[in-house]
Parts: structure tokens; C-alpha cells; sequence
């Protein structure tokens, strides 16, 4: 199917509907319109009548992305995340939908864990001496406009799809509604459903230079990449600096002890997407065993407050409830966060991500454990026998290829009373009033904020 084929297909006003109900109904973000999802649905039908033909017509304009700040830490600039409107999610949605099927023959994206799977495969097979890890300075920000829409134009030459492309890109990204702020002229806007395939192909040339490159080995995920080889490895990293300013204009940071781009023997120790390794051991970097202990203590410290709220009301019966309550959310969401969960047919959850991890690094999890249980003490929590799971287990089932089993819960085959089990959990209202369809919809919103957080967990990994 040629572009100009899959842009018709999928800007339909049918597959419009589609894309709303499969993606964009589960999402809570407002744009800078300030349309909530309950004000956007009842104009839906004439939304996505807008979208196709302004789309067809190569007229569509979008609003202006509403700004959101993600910390880094300390003394590091926040992550600037661009929200756009319901209206233009749908867009940029079927955008990414056209764009992935029309690049799909010269894309190799895959998921961190097998990138890493990969390299550990390399570096037992002993053929390499030395790592280059080569970061690039403000990735995302830095993606040159004209360079990225050649790319792009080599597969597409239809004006009205470059038209989207360019208007997304160039649309600005605000705190406030500003009618003075120019457009941009550089970089792509994180956060966007295109985001991620427009790296993709702004780097695709890059991945192929890289494997026509002759005794290495090369892994990229995103921004961050990791060369093996047993040539010189400082003159090899000025090489790919060097292309990646003159090819892209992609500026690499500078080589230096520690910093984000190095070099060394493959003996030495390094880390790569949030892994750390040690001549062929593979284990958890300490940061990312860090950030999740935060993220449990955080729990535990919801549940605290929960179960002071409940110990205020007088009554006794709503006392006890409100203990119940209180009790059954907090192991939900703490055993969620131990084994993470199947959802939208991905494998979500810090165990997922580092379940690379070798045999001897067993330990980490021991110790996360050992953590639940110091937590637990903490808290003046006595866990029932079997009541909370496990990391160990947990990264034991996760070796499975198979998934169908219940201790790594599975959200794609939730039975529906189970589904409205949770929603009256949460303090849904009139659930039991509720067609099957609207509590799978909700259900779907509250486990989609749940995964969220998740991957909270292990932003930054790929970092590293």
C-alpha cells in the first residue's frame, strides 16, 4: 500500500472513530484548549468530519501544545513534555499510524530488553575488547527540520501528508495560550504520538551507516548508543561524532571519565539502559533500584494517610470500610508495582524492563524483598501469607513465554466482573448501573493511570 493509500484508509472518518476509541478515549490530559475528555465526546462526530477533510484538503492546523515540566533531579533543566488537544491526539495518532506503515520495511525498533539481550549475547561471545558509548546532546530538541523532512520525503510525496508533518512539528509548545510565539524551527516535541517514529526515521540512515561499518557491533536505543569493537575505540568515536554533526547536525558529548560519552574495555565496568555490567555480568544499575524503593515507599505512605482517615470517623462501621478499603488498594497497587502486568498486549513493569538481568544479580531482588518486608515493619503492616508477591517470583515468571497463568496479572483478559470489582474499589459510582462496554472503557482508564506509573519507575533508564 502506497502512502497516499494508507493516509486515505486511515483518515477516514471511520478509522477516525477508531483510532478515538482505541487510544485517545483512555487518555486525561487536557490541551491548552482546556477541553476535558467529558466536554470533547459530545462534538466527537463533528471533530473527526473536521479532521478528515481538513486533513484531505492539506489545510489542517493545530493548537498549540500546552506545556509540561518533567524534573531530572537537581540542577538538571526539567524534560519539557508537549500535551496537544483531544482533537489533535486523534491526528497525530493517524499520522503515526501512516507513518509506521509506510516506513515499516526500513525500521528495526525494538523493545530496550531485547536491545540489551543482544548485547549480552556480544559481549559472551568474547569477539570485542573495547565499548564507545556516544550520547547525543539534546536529541529530540536538536532534530533538524529540513534534514528530517528530506528523510521523510524519500518514501512520501504527497503534499498534504508532509503538510501535517511540518505543521506538528513546527507548532509551538506553551505554558499559556501565546498568539505572539513564533513557530519552531528546530527539534521535534516530546510526548507526541509521532514523537518516537519520527526519531526513528530521522536515524534510520544512521543505523544502516553503522552496520555497514565493518568489525563492530552496534546497539541504539533512541538517542543512546553503544558500540563493541576491537579497533581503536577513541578514533572510532570521533568517526560517528563526525557524522552524526555532519549528517545530522546531532552534536555527541565530548569524551570524558564518567561522563555521558565513553570509552573503555569491555572488562571494565559500564551501563547502558539503565543496566549495568561488568565484563559479561549484566545487573541493575543502582540508580534505577533506587527509583523504584521511592516509588514503594510512596505506596506504603498512601496507605498510611488512608488508614489515619479512616481511623478519624467515628463511626465504626464506616471505620471498618474504610480500613478494608484502604487495605485492598494498597496490596493492588503494591503488588502491581512488584510484577508489573500484561496491558494492550505489552509487558509493563520494572521487571520486565530489567529482566535481563543474569543469574548472579538475583541478589537485587532478594534485596528488594527484604525491602517490602523493612517496609512493611515501617508501616505496622502484617501481610497475610501469600498476600503480597514477589520480585524473585516474579522474575522467574517473567522468563515464561507464556503468560497465561495469574500471578502476573494479565489486563487484556480481565473478566468483566472482576473489571467492576475494581472500579467500586476505587469509589466508581453507579458501576453496577453500567453497560459491560463503559466498564471495560473505565476499567481501561484506571489501569492505563496505573501503568503510568509504572513506567515512571524506569524513566531515565535509557539514560544510562
Amino acid at each position: 500500500m502506497s502512502a497516499a493509500e494508507c493516509f486515505q484508509e486511515v483518515f477516514a472518518v471511520d478509522k477516525l472513530r477508531e483510532i478515538y476509541e482505541q487510544y485517545i478515549s483512555l487518555t486525561s490530559a487536557i490541551g491548552i484548549d482546556r477541553l476535558s475528555r467529558s466536554l470533547f465526546e459530545p462534538t466527537l462526530e463533528r471533530e473527526i468530519e473536521f479532521i478528515s477533510k481538513k486533513a484531505a484538503a492539506g489545510t489542517y492546523r493545530f493548537s498549540q501544545y500546552k506545556e509540561k515540566l518533567i524534573s531530572k533531579g537537581a540542577g538538571k533543566c526539567p524534560r519539557v513534555i508537549s500535551i496537544p488537544t483531544y482533537r489533535d491526539r486523534i491526528t497525530l495518532r493517524a499520522l503515526c499510524n501512516v507513518l509506521k506503515k509506510t516506513f515499516s520495511d526500513s525500521l528495526n525498533v525494538k523493545l530496550p530488553q531485547h536491545t540489551v539481550a543482544e548485547l549480552r549475547a556480544a559481549l559472551a561471545s568474547g569477539q570485542y575488547a573495547h565499548f564507545i558509548k556516544v550520547d547525543v546532546t539534546n536529541f529530540y530538541p536538536s532534530i533538524d527540520h529540513a534534514i528530517l523532512e528530506a528523510i521523510v520525503g524519500q518514501k512520501i510525496g504527497e503534499t498534504e501528508i508532509l503538510h501535517l508533518i511540518q505543521t506538528a512539528i513546527e507548532c509551538p509548545t506553551v505554558a499559556y495560550p501565546d498568539r505572539d510565539r513564533k513557530k519552531e524551527i528546530k527539534g521535534v516535541p516530546q510526548g507526541l504520538s509521532i514523537s518516537n517514529i519520527l526519531a526513528e526515521i530521522y536515524l534510520s540512515s544512521f543505523d544502516q551507516w553503522m552496520a555497514d561499518t565493518h568489525d563492530v557491533a552496534y546497539f541504539r536505543y533512541v538517542d543512546d548508543t553503544l558500540i563493541l569493537t576491537n579497533g581503536d575505540p577513541e578514533a572510532l568515536f570521533e568517526q560517528v561524532s563526525a557524522h552524526l554533526k555532519g549528517a545530522y547536525r546531532l552534536e555527541a558529548h565530548a569524551l570524558s571519565a564518567g561522563g555521558k560519552s565513553v570509552v573503555g574495555k569491555i572488562s571494565d565496568e559500564f551501563n547502558f539502559l539503565g543496566y549495568e555490567f561488568s565484563d559479561t555480568r549484566a545487573s541493575v544499575k543502582l540508580d534505577s533500584v533506587r527509583r523504584l524503593e521511592s516509588s514503594l515507599a510512596k505506596i506504603f505512605t498512601t496507605y498510611k494517610y488512608r488508614r489515619a482517615a479512616a481511623f478519624a470517623n467515628p463511626n465504626p462501621f464506616s471505620r471498618e470500610a474504610m480500613l478494608e478499603r484502604a487495605r485492598k488498594i494498597f496490596t493492588w497497587r503494591l503488588n502491581l508495582r512488584i510484577t508489573g502486568c500484561l496491558f494492550d498486549d505489552v509487558r509493563r513493569g520494572w521487571v520486565f524492563f530489567f529482566s535481563q538481568i543474569d543469574d548472579t544479580s538475583i541478589t537485587q531482588l532478594q534485596k528488594l524483598d527484604k525491602t517490602i518486608e523493612v517496609l512493611c515493619n515501617r508501616f505496622a503492616f502484617q501481610p497475610a501469607k501469600g498476600e503480597l508477591k514477589s520480585f524473585v517470583r516474579t522474575f522467574h515468571e517473567a522468563k515464561r513465554s507464556n503468560l497465561a497463568h495469574r500471578y502476573i496479572p494479565n489486563f487484556d483478559t480481565t473478566a468483566i466482573d472482576t473489571q467492576r470489582g475494581l472500579l467500586k474499589l476505587y469509589g466508581v459510582e453507579n458501576v453496577d448501573a453500567m453497560t459491560d462496554e463503559q466498564v471495560n472503557r473505565a476499567f481501561k482508564r484506571r489501569i492505563r493511570r496505573e501503568t503510568s506509573e509504572l513506567e515512571q519507575d524506569i524513566e531515565g533508564s535509557s539514560r544510562g
